[in-house]
């Protein structure tokens, strides 16, 4: 068990991580650290790694958090809802494949740390902290690109039909553990 996450004031959950936890709600981050939560902002589940923040896969999220041997483990959490900002975390130690939980600033507090141990900014190796013009003009094209490959129907019936098999494997672990 890491001692950090029990110094930052974080409580180990004696509940198994699923292997396929992170594809069912769709964080395909590599941090160690990722804090998991429902927001308010359009009924959306969010994850947050203190590098990048987003949303997740919110029916991945569900059938993790309602099914009845997780939810034991959650009872006296709130993890938000569509209307009320959450007040705990769940924080996912992914080395360790160790479910954390602790109020909403704790856990941004450390991720932040464990982020920046120093206190400083991190920067990525040749980054002056400045986008140039010609750099933005690139990164806008490739943004396009992107967009464009994203939204092709092909593109977005594979995506769906990958979540749907990784939460089917998902709801199959979770009887497991019945």
């Amino acid at each position: 068990m890491d001692a950090s996450t029990l110094k930052a004031g974080l409580t180990p959950l004696f509940l198994s991580v699923p292997p396929m936890f992170e594809r069912s709600v769709g964080y395909d981050g590599d941090s160690r650290f990722v804090a998991f939560y429902w927001g308010t902002c359009d009924e959306l589940c969010f994850c947050d790694d203190s590098l990048a923040s987003g949303t997740i896969d919110s029916a991945g999220w569900l059938i993790f958090t309602a099914h009845p041997f997780v939810r034991r483990h959650l009872l006296s959490l709130d993890f938000g809802s569509a209307d009320l900002s959450a007040r705990h975390y769940l924080l996912l130690d992914r080395k360790e494949r160790r479910f954390h939980v602790g109020e909403r600033d704790t856990v941004e507090a450390f991720l932040e740390a464990y982020a920046r141990p120093c206190g400083k900014p991190v920067q990525t190796s040749g980054s002056t902290g400045t986008v140039t013009l010609d750099e933005f003009i690139a990164m806008a094209g490739n943004m396009e690109d992107l967009l464009s490959r994203e939204l092709c129907p092909e593109e977005m019936m594979r995506r769906l039909t990958e979540r749907q098999a990784v939460c089917s494997e998902l709801k199959e672990w979770l009887e497991r553990l019945s």
